[in-house]
């Protein structure tokens, strides 16, 4: 495996904070927690989505894969 640099880390750590923000924001629009996990779960499939065009679209770009491998950047 690659090793990371500080860049990366900057940047994985700034997309946490942007999904965290996100998520938060999300949750304070819903009334019960089962409204909660609801609105999680399509925002959740509304990315993976975006992930798998992506990946469709520039296959070079990412590997698929649902197995237990990390992911691999191309």
């Amino acid at each position: 495996m690659e090793k990371r640099n500080d860049q990366e880390d900057a940047r994985d750590a700034e997309a946490k904070a942007a999904f965290r923000s996100e998520a938060e924001k999300l949750i304070a629009r819903c009334e019960s927690p089962l409204e909660t996990v609801k609105a999680l779960m399509a925002r959740n499939c509304e990315l993976e989505t975006q992930v798998l065009a992506l990946a469709h679209r520039y296959p070079g770009l990412v590997a698929i894969s649902y197995g237990p491998a990390a992911p691999v950047q191309g």
